[in-house]
């Protein structure tokens, strides 16, 4: 068994975490100041990025790489293009093999990317896409800022997602934009039992956090940076890794038209407050001063 670490949430509170579920292997709870889910206890931090940085693409790396995640990607691209329009400097992190970072520099972005796993780094310089090491936003930030830097459901697997984030915000113009795209807890909280009901627990991904719209918006407002909207994200095509890969395939797809017309009509209903697709997506920017 690896070791684990009791963790505190990462927006700073001190109130005692409540139990929200627990399985065989893993306990959940909940920050009743900032309503952010998190795994606790938790693997060592040195632990997870050792994983991120040589095993995660074997595991990972080809189910990440499909087609299945085009429309995540596109989404994205399409939602970063009804706020901001290039030219600008655009780095996106947790990049993986290029696939998104491909699609913003079509779109006319000057495009950087950030990624831990050594393997997929690999694969996006062969795709002559700009890989800036590992570490570069620890460093002192004497570089040029970015006009744009991307997320996309990186944050509920960093051991430290204010720490990252702060970074970020020191890493933007002044009038730079970040935009994250994150698993939504307020939807994938109450499925999981129907999940169960229908033999799809396991393609539920719940990583070492699990944001709702309100936990991420209070965490970035905690920081400096201000949510500027959020808003439905189009799901994948498929689970990341399927139980069984026809039938998961299978009742991924049905499922994900039923709740993605559903999280859509809801939205619209009321006016951008209810987000319940099983991922969102967040615009933010830089307020004028920066913590």
């Amino acid at each position: 068994m690896p070791e684990t670490e009791q963790i505190v949430c990462p927006c700073g509170s001190q109130a005692m975490p409540l139990d929200v579920f627990q399985t065989p292997t893993r306990r959940y709870v909940r920050c009743p100041s900032c309503e952010l889910v998190f795994l606790n206890p938790r693997p060592l931090e040195s632990t997870v990025e050792e994983f991120y940085r040589e095993d995660y693409d074997e595991a990972y790396g080809e189910a990440e790489a499909s087609s299945d995640r085009d429309p995540v990607f596109a989404s994205v691209v399409g939602r970063l293009g009804l706020y901001r329009q290039p030219p600008g400097r655009l780095l996106d992190i947790g990049c993986g093999d290029g696939a998104f970072l491909s699609l913003c520099q079509s779109a006319g972005w000057t495009c950087y990317g950030l990624e831990l796993s050594k393997k997929a780094a690999e694969r996006a310089a062969r795709r002559q896409l700009t890989v800036l090491p590992s570490d570069w936003l620890e460093r002192t930030g004497d570089g040029e800022p970015f006009d744009v830097i991307t997320l996309v459901n990186v944050l509920e697997t960093v051991p430290n997602p204010v720490s990252l984030l702060r970074q970020v915000a020191r890493a933007l113009t002044p009038s730079g934009l970040v935009v994250i795209r994150a698993t939504n807890g307020v939807f994938h909280l109450p499925m999981r039992t129907p999940a169960q009901w229908v033999g799809s627990r396991f393609d539920q991904a719940f990583h070492l956090f699990l944001y709702s719209p309100h936990a991420l918006r209070s965490l970035l407002k905690g920081i400096g940076l201000h949510t500027t909207a959020i808003h439905n994200s189009v799901p994948s095509r498929g689970p990341l890794v399927p139980a069984n890969p026809w039938m998961s395939r299978l009742k991924w797809r049905i499922g994900a038209t039923a709740f993605w017309s559903c999280a859509e009509v809801l939205y619209k209903v009321s006016g951008g407050r209810m987000v319940w697709a099983p991922s969102f997506e967040l615009i933010a920017q830089r307020n004028k001063v920066v913590s």
